[in-house]
């Protein structure tokens, strides 16, 4: 593992301009990250209990299907079901012993999806699907793809988990004071006590926060149920009662945020695309209830939020295999390490692990990591110091990644 450590990075409240987004639980792309994540998760667990190992899978491939509806105001009518759609090569038999993948599945969806939009009644008009590649080849032991026994699950793992891709990964240190806002934002807009607030709000949300200098834009799209919004007058009066409470929750969050003192303006921006007779209406409270469809790796990145002035890599971590998918690990960990040389150095850093296929995971072939100053040896040492402790925890990440639900992680930030 070569370790490089450049000056080549600012920290992102330096920068004279950012852009942030958070799209909400209820979109379908975070929905299908969900999914995705929660059944490797849940089959993971079930196969541990089961075998005492995980078998081969990926589910990463995850992708929804909106309903075709009439939408207007006061209801609507569905006139198609939606589609949930797990695509991926699944170990579904060890031995004689099947793997319940469809009760998974099925499990999977029925509770994640009530839980993120707070309402279970799209589940009335879902239909789910599973495309199983399941196969075997001759880049690893047959056993590898098709076990015979829970034994060989074991057996084959102890020489075959390494890096099964050639990948880039990146984290960094933190989010910047835009990119904390939208996702704190989103959390408080499609929490419970908001929808008390305003009973008549989805869960869809997307928030966007533009800072140029030292002034704030901010920008959010709230969905409504259109059988509790009969009229435009009725939308209007619903969103003026959106309007009211998200400035409320927009000022909480910025009195506790110690970077915002130095902000001086401040603007918000709620449902833009309305016009009189039209606005923004979702059966359920998304718009996957209306037609929009949403897939695995579309959604926010790894640190909650899309940031596109941040440096990221092309993976989609949701649904990969936790024990030696190399783009759901390094993810993780690039992210770790960058959060750790902050907290232990007071340096920002942006870090980069390249990786090739085969590799051990534990030493994956480059770990660049982009410090915002010069930096003297002695820190230089205990960034390298850091980068390693972290990194020799790769193999122990299945462990984490069980053990933390990926429904709390998105509303929570819990880190793996």
């Amino acid at each position: 593992m070569q370790i490089s450590i450049r000056h080549a990075c600012v920290d992102p409240d330096d920068q004279p301009f950012d852009v942030a987004e958070r799209k909400g639980v209820g979109h379908p792309d975070s929905l299908a990250d969900l999914v995705a994540d929660a059944f490797s998760q849940r089959y993971s667990s079930w196969c541990l209990r089961e075998f005492g190992a995980i078998p081969n899978h990926w589910v990463d491939k995850v992708n929804l299907v909106g309903a075709a509806a009439d939408v207007r105001f006061g209801g609507f009518d569905i006139l198609k079901p939606a589609d949930c759609y797990l695509f991926g090569k699944i170990t579904d038999q060890v031995g004689a012993t099947q793997v319940p993948i469809e009760e998974i599945f099925r499990a999977v969806v029925l509770e994640i999806l009530p839980a993120a939009l707070g309402d279970r009644r799209i589940l009335e008009h879902l239909r789910l699907h599973i495309n199983n590649t399941r196969g075997t080849a001759v880049d690893h032991d047959r056993r590898f793809y098709r076990p015979d026994a829970a034994l060989d699950i074991n057996t084959v793992l102890a020489t075959e988990s390494v890096a099964n891709d050639t990948v880039v990964c990146v984290g960094t240190s933190r989010r910047s004071l835009a990119a904390d806002l939208a996702m704190r934002l989103e959390r408080r807009l499609t929490a419970e006590a908001f929808r008390q607030a305003v009973p008549a709000a989805g869960t869809d949300v997307k928030v966007m926060v533009v800072r140029i200098g030292s002034a704030l834009e901010v920008t959010a799209a709230v969905p409504f149920h259109p059988e509790l919004v009969g009229s435009w007058p009725a939308y209007r009066a619903s969103l003026a009662e959106a309007q009211s409470a998200v400035s409320a929750e927009l000022k909480s969050l910025l009195d506790q945020e110690p970077r915002a003192r130095h902000v001086t303006g401040l603007s918000l921006h709620l449902n833009t695309k309305d016009v009189p007779g039209r606005g923004y209406l979702a059966p359920f409270g998304t718009s996957l209830g209306k037609g929009d469809c949403g897939a695995v790796g579309r959604g926010n990145r790894y640190s909650g939020v899309i940031e596109p002035l941040r440096p990221a890599s092309g993976e989609a971590p949701a649904g990969k295999n936790p024990v030696h998918h190399a783009g759901k690990i390094y993810t993780a960990l690039a992210a770790e390490t960058a959060e750790r040389v902050l907290a232990e150095t007071s340096v920002y850093t942006e870090v980069t692990i390249a990786a090739r296929n085969g590799g051990q995971l534990d030493a994956p072939a480059h770990v660049l990591v982009s410090v915002d100053r010069d930096v003297d040896a002695l820190t230089v040492a205990e960034i390298e110091e850091v980068v390693r402790r972290v990194v020799a925890g790769a193999p122990t990440f299945a462990a984490r990644f069980i053990a933390t639900e990926p429904l709390a992680r998105f509303r929570d930030g819990v880190p793996l």
